[in-house]
């Protein structure tokens, strides 16, 4: 993680500039929140950010990923649809 990009937190730990206050985001988000946006340092992103998985990833909903969306106005991600399958008869 570059050090330009963080704040300590404690003395063990640091948090992404911009994570660490209200409202939060974080300086390596580039784009618009709703629209379209991507990491700016997606292969130096901190472990906390590689952890996190969106709703639906894993087939199960995300309660953070509800609440992180809610706060910037946005609709919780719903699962993804797919086909049922064939049945044999």
């Amino acid at each position: 993680m570059p050090d330009e990009l963080v704040a300590q937190i404690s003395p063990s730990r640091v948090a992404m500039l911009g994570t660490e206050c209200k409202p939060v985001r974080c300086v390596s988000l580039a784009g618009d929140v709703g629209s379209r946006v991507q990491c700016s340092i997606y292969e130096k992103r901190s472990s906390t950010c590689r952890e996190f998985e969106a709703s639906w990833t894993d087939g199960q909903p995300n309660p953070d990923c509800d609440a992180a969306r809610a706060a910037f106005g946005l609709a919780a991600l719903e699962p993804a649809f797919q086909m049922p399958e064939k049945q044999i008869a």
